[in-house]
């Protein structure tokens, strides 16, 4: 890892994503202090924690692996934390008390882990993580395990917890679904190194990089070279589709100079399908060719297209209801517009 810098601020919920082997569970570890960090400097609260251990850095933590002790019951469990901290009975009790019946987890009090099913200890693992109210929540890929519908279930438990007690929260994960539904602040970490950060909606929309781009899902990737600009507009021409892109340069980007070398990228969900027959809308690249794949996923349609003449491919993402109303098929010539202002211009 170089040059980590990461900030959490009090009471937001930070997901860190990045693809497997780019370093999150490590990053988790150092700040936990399961393993040593070989430079720089870790704050909790304004507290340095260079030298502190694990159980006296006021944090709680979720593994993956949720790291339940066998041979204790649920409830032995979930006291363990605040019993070790040498907290009293007065000032743990009611927190404890009321996570149990927020997780519904009073009729496993007695039991043992092994006992449980996989959502049961899910829970325990999250009551046990909390039960001693530690200054920051550290959760590292905890509902990876599970089924889709269990996994939906725990975010909006989670969701609800962090609502009602206002705890810090620290997420690691490579399910962008996930990190983009828990998280309010996001970070991407790729290949041991902050890619970006910022918070949800404009991580989602605006990339910073044509990696972050590709980890978030945008394949409809085209390079090509500036040609003219503006204060507000980049003109690019793009070899691949013989043309001149218009993209809005957003505040506070690099500015690229005239000759510079650039990707521009659009969503799947962006491109817009038109008719033959009608006109395009003003602000649109329009491109001529045909579907030569249609696959279907539940609602979700992902059509491939061609333009006429050429090898490249582009990414569109439609619903099924649009699919029946324009009866969209392999090999059908078609029209699609690129929208100006969903068009994203990447420098790097």
């Amino acid at each position: 890892m170089e040059n980590i810098c990461l900030r959490v601020a009090e009471g937001e919920s930070h997901a860190l994503l990045g693809p497997s082997g780019a370093g999150k569970s490590t990053l988790l570890e150092v700040i936990v202090g399961l393993r040593p960090a070989s430079a720089g400097r870790i704050e909790l609260g304004g507290r340095d924690l260079k030298g502190v251990p694990a159980e006296k850095r006021g944090m709680g933590y979720l593994p993956q692996r949720l790291a339940l002790f066998p041979h204790l019951t649920v409830r032995e469990n979930i006291l363990y934390g605040p019993r070790s901290r040498h907290l009293s009975p007065a000032a743990y009790r009611p927190v404890v008390d009321s996570l149990v019946e927020a997780t519904g987890i009073e009729a496993l009090l007695d039991r043992r882990p092994d006992t449980l099913s996989g959502g049961e200890r899910q829970r325990v693992a999250l009551v046990r993580a909390l039960a001693a109210r530690p200054s920051l929540l550290l959760l590292d890929e905890p509902f990876s395990a599970l089924n889709e519908s269990l996994r939906h279930e725990l975010w909006h438990l989670l969701r609800a917890l962090q609502a009602e007690y206002g705890f810090t929260t620290l997420l690691i994960t490579h399910d962008l679904s996930e990190g983009f539904f828990l998280g309010d602040h996001i970070s991407v970490l790729i290949d041991g190194k902050i890619e970006q950060s910022g918070d949800r909606d404009s991580v989602w929309r605006h990339p910073a990089s044509v990696a972050v781009a590709r980890y978030l899902g945008i394949r409809n990737l085209l390079e090509g070279t500036v040609v003219d600009l503006s204060d507000s507009l980049v003109t690019v021409d793009c070899p691949a589709v013989e043309g001149r892109l218009e993209v809005n340069l957003l505040p506070g980007r690099p500015r690229p100079a005239i000759g510079a070398s650039v990707f521009v990228g659009i969503r799947a969900e962006f491109v817009v399908l038109r008719d033959l027959d009608h006109p395009p809308r003003e602000g649109e690249f329009i491109l001529q060719g045909r579907f030569v794949d249609v696959s279907v996923a539940g609602t979700d349609v992902t059509l491939l297209f061609q333009p006429a003449g050429k090898d490249l491919t582009l990414e569109i993402g439609v619903n099924r209801r649009l699919l029946r109303r324009f009866g969209i098929k392999a090999d059908q010539p078609v029209m699609v517009g690129l929208p100006r202002r969903d068009l994203l211009l990447f420098t790097s």
